[in-house]
């Protein structure tokens, strides 16, 4: 019994260790200056006009600007299906201010910034004299499916990597449908003019890729009806050799669309 008990109450602790409950004893760990001054994965464009700008690249990190505006905080998570939700992963934080200087995660905090973790969500909160300008950070992501929540109400804008597209219906997605897409350059770029609960999810293929899927199409076709014409040559075999043994076939009966 005291075996049985002990495996039990060991279960349930890794359980709850599984689902994040433990994690209120480490206080959801803590972002530090080094991973909020990395180096970015490209330049950020603050140049941007949109509340929430994302850029996508092949290597499968994503850059994003938010415009501040009055905002005092912004709460950055992700819901998992049974841990609840969690504390959003990023790095290489830098702001901007209105005036254009340019400072870093460690600057934005010894300038009264606040970036806090917890167990269930990041927090970055602002200074008084910070309203109006924009915060860029990067993360992991993968042009092939990126999904956001809207962490901010406002026109969102998502950039491709070049020859990438989302076009075509059976491997292309946009959700919220609402949105248009402009050429900048050699880049898609999906915009919103209004977003403000939910997620953005942006499914999109290299323009190459088309022939390859296209190739699979064929050849599923071509195996599903040679599959066919196979089960019906087999079906008719089965019913000659009942026939042959005098089992009684009545084909008016036994037809069932294959002949």
């Amino acid at each position: 019994m005291n075996r049985r008990f002990a495996l039990a109450v060991a279960a349930i602790a890794l359980l709850a260790a599984s689902a994040g409950c433990l994690g209120y004893a480490t206080g959801g760990g803590e972002v530090t200056n080094e991973t909020l001054d990395a180096e970015p994965p490209r330049e950020y464009d603050f140049d941007t006009d949109r509340d929430a700008a994302f850029d996508l690249s092949t290597d499968a990190t994503y850059t994003v600007v938010y415009a501040v505006g009055d905002r005092e905080e912004i709460r950055l998570y992700e819901q998992t299906p049974y841990a609840g939700d969690e504390p959003m992963e990023f790095e290489a934080l830098r702001y901007q201010y209105p005036d254009g200087e340019v400072i870093t995660g460690s600057e934005f905090r010894a300038r009264g910034g606040e970036v806090e973790r917890t167990t269930d969500e990041t927090w970055i909160r602002f200074a008084d004299d910070m309203a109006g300008g924009r915060l860029a950070f990067s993360g992991d992501g993968s042009p092939r499916r990126f999904t956001m929540r809207a962490y901010v109400e406002g026109s969102y804008a998502v950039t491709l990597p070049p020859e990438f597209s989302t076009e075509f219906p059976i491997v292309g997605h946009v959700s919220p449908r609402d949105h248009s897409v402009e050429t900048v350059g050699d880049r898609d770029r999906i915009v919103w003019d209004e977003v403000t609960t939910g997620s953005i999810v942006v499914q999109s293929y290299r323009e190459g890729d088309l022939l390859v899927f296209g190739v699979i199409l064929v050849i599923g076709a071509i195996a599903a009806v040679a599959g066919t014409v196979y089960f019906r040559r087999q079906l008719e075999a089965l019913r000659q050799k009942r026939r042959d043994l005098g089992l009684g076939v009545y084909d008016d009966e036994d037809d069932d669309g294959w002949l």
